[in-house]
């Protein structure tokens, strides 16, 4: 064997090598954004009217296309793991549409941040005008004021300027005063916390996407080499 031949079969192999490696961490990416999606899609539960938004419909597609990375890589090992062309170029193609789609949920997940605020700010001001009109409002707002230990959309002021009684779930303790509620409002709290989860999705979804690029380009150039490469014995 030449020394060209030589320099071609560790190239070969290192190429191989870093395509299982990117492989691997398209598995522990992928796995991760099935867990973070599951999370997420119950966080957006929890909360009644945020079911009501198309905001949910995010961590499902994240979980989604966790789910649908793992399948993706049985490609990329099968293709390794019998020098498969055909299989090769399939695994680079659908990886190159999956880091599409990562970006898109990465960009979506981070511009809708503001958006969803707004849509908390006036879902949480709603409830608290209807508090004791519509006992669905009632009901809502009081899970929030539990959940998040939070009282009114701004304070418990809100109610005190509607000549409305305090309710018992803006206070940890029974009998609750002015003096003894949350002191911090729900719209802050809540839209806060929905920010949290909009940026986890972001942030994973863009780490996510950095290893699909790098296997998407070792896949291509492992394939390039395989449709050269022939062993010399």
């Amino acid at each position: 064997m030449g020394p060209k031949a030589a320099d071609d079969s560790s190239t070969f192999k290192c190429l191989k090598i870093l395509h299982n490696i990117t492989i691997i961490y398209m598995i522990v990416t992928s796995l991760c954004l099935v867990g973070i999606g599951s999370y997420l899609i119950q966080s957006f539960r929890t909360i009644t009217y945020s079911r009501t938004s198309s905001f949910p419909i995010i961590p499902v597609i994240l979980l989604a296309v966790g789910f649908g990375t793992i399948l993706v890589c049985v490609l990329g090992i099968y293709g390794s793991k019998r020098d498969n062309l055909c299989m090769l170029r399939m695994y680079a193609a659908i990886t190159c549409i999956v880091f599409i789609l990562e970006i898109c949920v990465a960009a979506v997940a981070f511009v809708m941040k503001i958006k969803l605020e707004n849509v908390v700010i006036n879902s949480i001001n709603d409830l608290v005008a209807n508090y004791t009109k519509d006992i669905e409002s009632k009901k809502q707002m009081d899970q929030t004021q539990r959940e998040f230990a939070c009282c009114g959309a701004d304070s418990a002021l809100d109610y005190t300027k509607q000549n409305v009684s305090i309710p018992e779930s803006c206070c940890s303790q029974p009998n609750c005063t002015l003096s003894d509620t949350y002191t911090k409002g729900c719209a802050v709290v809540v839209s806060s916390y929905f920010d949290e989860k909009m940026l986890i999705m972001s942030v994973s979804s863009f780490v996510a996407s950095v290893g699909n690029a790098f296997a998407f380009s070792f896949a291509l150039l492992y394939a390039r080499k395989l449709s050269q490469y022939t062993p010399l014995k």
